[in-house]
């Protein structure tokens, strides 16, 4: 099957909960979308204060894959079917790594006009203790040349 790569606006929500605070930030990106014969990708750049970080979000039956480079280097492994995985995350302090718990996970995909909307929610924790809660929504919808 051939990666026919459509192009995407990407409109990202993330909600932090650490302790008694919650964080909203939210952020439009493009980005491209493709898929293989088991697995579908969202690829897409970020602008932050600190540098470019470039993005690549693997969905298969069975896992949820986000990896990040650049001014941050992440990777966050989920299993559909296994809770707890490990995370790591590097800012350039040093290599992290963690431990994450899917909470939930939803995705919806139109065909045409191509459009979806990927949610997933995670605990992260550090040697089993609560670090915080993270939800994270992507809205994708095709980019027309209008």
């Amino acid at each position: 099957m051939a990666k026919t790569r459509t192009p995407v606006k990407i409109h990202i929500t993330n909600i932090v909960r650490q302790m008694d605070a919650e964080e909203k930030t939210e952020m439009s990106v493009s980005g491209v979308f493709y898929q293989d014969e088991k697995s579908n990708y969202l690829q897409y750049e970020e602008k932050q204060m600190t540098g470019i970080i470039r993005s690549v979000l693997k969905i298969s039956e069975s896992e949820l894959l986000l990896l990040r480079s650049g001014a941050v280097n992440m990777r966050l492994h989920f299993f559909k079917d296994q809770r707890r995985s490990v995370a790591s995350v590097d800012s350039g302090a040093g290599k992290l790594a963690f431990e994450s718990e899917l909470i939930g996970y939803r995705e919806t995909f139109c065909e045409s006009p191509f459009s979806g909307k990927i949610t997933f929610q995670y605990d992260l924790l550090s040697g089993g203790e609560f670090i915080g809660s993270y939800e994270v929504s992507m809205r994708i919808e095709e980019e027309t040349n209008e």
